[in-house]
């Protein structure tokens, strides 16, 4: 047994000498581990920890920020929404576009066509109140511009167009040269409208035709009804692009080519050359009559 332990575990002097110094260093590092201050920490990282628990406790009562509050987009589109345009008006049959003028919502607009369509008439102020979709604050704004016209001028608008009409007989406007102060004598036709009239002819180029009055912002057919036969167009007046030499930005900038129709016009010219006529329009994939109907009095090739 003695043979074999020592077979296996005997030491050399030389061994024993190792062992006895590794047992000597490891216990001076033992006791220097004793002898050394615990370290606690980094004091500046717990000053910092202990800040961030004083915030914690001390804003725990406080209210949570609300989503407008912390999303800027959010708080842009809330005033966006409060930007109305207040103005006098008769809600029976008052137009989408100027119900959103006055601030409501697609949805609460829907619901008072809905109303109307179903033969519903508002008699009074107070009628306004009916409209389930409208707040009590949205009735205390609109209230005081409410102007109810009574039964018998409101049984047909259109004889108060032409009541108006005959005041000024010889009305006569041409639309691409006229401004927009000469544009309020016309029935229907106040600051704001004139102004979209003019801002809409001048993205045009000019009017090509009284019809596309039409396509004004907030235009509809009564009020364009009663001042129809008091205006005419110039065609002179019209500015045409060269579709040889315009960009795309030049092209996308007209109300009647959409950024996706000015990029496509472009890149058929890069590819088939320069347009021998107006026609090759017609090839462009995108394209279709409706479209080149619109846009081609806006167009020209020069004969350079």
């Amino acid at each position: 047994m003695f043979k074999w332990f020592e077979r296996y575990f005997a030491f050399s002097r030389r061994e024993l000498s190792g062992i006895c110094v590794l047992g000597v260093l490891l216990f001076f590092f033992w006791l220097t581990l004793k002898l050394l201050p615990a370290d606690d920490g980094d004091p500046i990282e717990m000053a910092k920890h202990v800040r961030e628990i004083e915030h914690f406790v001390a804003t725990v009562g406080e209210p949570r920020q609300s989503v407008a509050e912390a999303d800027p987009a959010s708080t842009h589109r809330k005033k966006q929404r409060i930007d109305v345009e207040y103005f006098a008006f008769d809600p029976n049959g008052l137009s989408v576009a100027d119900w959103k003028r006055l601030g409501l919502s697609e949805g609460q607009v829907r619901v008072i066509k809905n109303y109307e369509a179903k033969g519903g008439r508002f008699r009074k102020k107070e009628d306004l109140k009916k409209i389930y979709s409208l707040s009590d604050k949205d009735y205390m704004r609109l209230e005081p511009y409410i102007r109810i016209r009574s039964a018998d001028s409101a049984r047909n608008v259109d004889t108060l167009f032409e009541s108006e009409l005959r005041l000024s007989p010889q009305l006569s406007i041409e639309l691409n040269a006229t401004d927009s102060i000469e544009l309020q004598l016309l029935p229907g036709i106040g600051p704001v409208y004139a102004s979209r009239i003019i801002r809409f002819r001048d993205r045009l180029g000019g009017f090509h035709h009284i019809s596309q009055l039409m396509d004004v912002y907030g235009m509809d057919t009564t009020r364009f009804k009663g001042l129809k036969e008091h205006v005419f167009i110039d065609s002179n007046h019209v500015e045409k692009i060269e579709i040889n030499l315009a960009d795309y930005e030049r092209l996308r900038d007209h109300p009647f080519i959409s950024p996706k129709l000015a990029n496509a016009m472009v890149q058929y010219r890069k590819q088939h050359g320069p347009y021998q006529s107006l026609s090759d329009l017609l090839q462009i994939a995108i394209m279709d009559e409706g479209i080149f109907r619109k846009i081609v009095p806006y167009l020209m090739i020069s004969d350079d």
